[in-house]
């Protein structure tokens, strides 16, 4: 009985906090392809994902500027998805 008490404790927590997910609004993501697309990135030697993630981690948790990459690159770019390291994709 306990153990149903503390699944459904848990589930109702989940239920009210969000899944943890969090999701990338449509300017995050946009901003995120201008700037893999920036040639500042290369001109300094990033590569694109480096300079973008570099740029957005100014901002934003690193996993809250990994999910906007990773959105936003299926989103409005997908010719960048090949740029994101293989665990974003």
């Amino acid at each position: 009985m306990r153990t149903v008490a503390t699944i459904a404790a848990s589930l109702v927590l989940a239920a009210l906090f969000g899944s943890g997910i969090a999701d990338a609004d449509a300017g995050q993501e946009q901003e995120a392809c201008q700037l893999m697309d920036d040639p500042a990135g290369p001109q300094s030697g990033y590569a694109p994902a480096e300079y973008a993630y570099m740029m957005l981690r100014a901002k934003m948790s690193p996993e809250h500027a990994r999910n906007v990459m990773s959105q936003g690159a299926y989103d409005y770019c997908p010719n960048h998805i090949t740029d994101l390291p293989a665990g974003w994709r």
